[in-house]
């Protein structure tokens, strides 16, 4: 893979994880009173069912950006599941 490309797949990479930041921010805010109404399910359901695309769409943000740092390193020479064997979480 070609720099350009690689830095190309890098930058989308980092946008699809700023974009899964958003909608796990979302899914947080809104999700459980979304859910309750419009499936007509319990508030407490509804509510776990938020934190769970919460954790699912913070997890994928993770991967993304995980796997754009390591593209970027290895300037494009990089297999996908080289990449999600190295996840790990630091804040």
């Amino acid at each position: 893979m070609t720099a350009s490309r690689a830095a190309k797949l890098a930058l989308l990479l980092r946008g699809v994880a700023s974009l899964f930041a958003v909608l796990a921010v979302l899914a947080y805010w809104v999700g459980g009173r979304a859910i309750s109404e419009f499936a007509k399910t319990d508030r407490v359901l509804a509510e776990m069912e938020g934190v769970a695309l919460t954790a699912l769409f913070s997890g994928l943000g993770v991967i993304a950006k995980a796997t754009a740092d390591r593209v970027e390193e290895n300037e494009g020479n990089i297999s996908l599941t080289e990449s999600c064997a190295g996840v790990t979480m630091s804040v």
